[in-house]
């Protein structure tokens, strides 16, 4: 987005085709993949490998376009003013992502609109459109792959520093994010104090966190009171949860020991969001040093934590085989395999 000085741009196919078909599923986002990179393989170009921030950007993106008539894509300097529309929220898709802002640099994003989502027909708009010199380029060595009702969004990604959609090291400053670091390292403080080990950053964990204070946006604190009580007894019906842990490319077998730590607080005053963690129930996970790294992340007067443990069933990590599992899982947090919500509200 020009705004923002990324040379990141979007380019838009609008298919006009109406052909009934089944629509893509997540299982099909990653035949997408396998057929691009089929293409490349005729081509001799190496495959393109899996990239996990990619891959969240690209689900993010699809979000943010899917109300979006196929007529009407618009973002990217480079394309025709009178089309263009400003994603507002870009900054906030990297951040959700964990995404540095100068790793965007050299990467390009591909979304396309194709009613119903035809696999043959989206297929063919990327190898056989202008998008296919995007594709027959070496220089991009990893994808992401999201999509949302009509759109399919591609974003490729570089082994240089300037395309890689790595982590944010400081993006959550430049983003005016300072609560959450300062909430973090305020809990990292308080186990200090206990002898306790400090709290890593976990960029899953925190991409979880600011998706679900998302989700939680809508709950206003003074509604909030039907969740307090026994953290574990608490949960409200997230139903959108695997929707959640699928952008941030989360496995739902590595949440298991895990645990999510919401809070609401009027203007999320500092002190007071640090005291409804170290001064209530919250205080019996944060001093459990099985708990061994953590995500933050804030919506208007909700601030989450997620904590993650060392163990593979607590790590809060990548998804290799989860989409099928994620499509299963349905109503309260309760029964997402051991993911526990504590809901608190002061």
């Amino acid at each position: 987005m020009a705004s923002f000085k990324l040379s990141c741009f979007f380019v838009l196919v609008h298919v006009s085709l109406l052909l009934p078909n089944m629509v893509l599923s997540n299982d099909d986002e990653d035949n997408l993949l396998q057929g691009i990179n089929s293409y490349r393989q005729s081509l001799r170009l190496p495959q393109l490998a899996k990239n996990g921030k990619a891959d969240c950007l690209a689900a993010e993106m699809a979000d943010e376009i899917e109300d979006q008539p196929c007529t009407t894509l618009t973002t990217g300097p480079n394309i025709v003013p009178s089309t263009q529309t400003q994603l507002s929220d870009y900054p906030k898709l990297l951040k959700k992502c964990g995404i540095n802002v100068n790793t965007t640099t050299d990467g390009v994003i591909l979304p396309v609109c194709v009613p119903k989502l035809v696999p043959t027909l989206v297929l063919t708009n990327y190898t056989h459109t202008s998008y296919a010199k995007y594709l027959n380029n070496s220089k991009y060595t990893g994808a992401g792959v999201g999509s949302e009702d009509d759109w399919m969004v591609v974003v490729l990604s570089t082994s240089t520093t300037a395309g890689s959609f790595s982590r944010a090291v400081s993006l959550v400053s430049q983003m005016g994010f300072g609560k959450e670091d300062g909430l973090f390292q305020g809990i990292n403080n308080y186990r200090k104090s206990l002898n306790v080990s400090e709290l890593k950053k976990n960029e899953n964990a925190d991409c979880l966190a600011d998706e679900i204070a998302d989700d939680l946006d809508d709950y206003p604190c003074s509604g909030a009171e039907e969740f307090a009580g026994d953290p574990a007894r608490t949960v409200p019906r997230l139903v959108n949860f695997p929707k959640l842990a699928k952008k941030c490319d989360i496995e739902v077998n590595t949440t298991m020991d895990s645990i999510i730590l919401p809070v609401c607080v009027p203007k999320l005053v500092t002190e007071l969001v640090l005291n409804n963690f170290t001064k209530s129930p919250y205080k019996k996970f944060l001093n459990d040093s099985k708990f061994t790294g953590a995500g933050v992340g804030s919506e208007n007067d909700w601030i989450v934590v997620v904590l993650a443990t060392d163990k593979p069933s607590g790590s809060v990590s990548g998804s290799a085989a989860s989409l099928f599992a994620f499509g299963m899982v349905q109503s309260s947090v309760v029964s997402f395999l051991g993911v526990l919500l504590a809901l608190l509200s002061f």
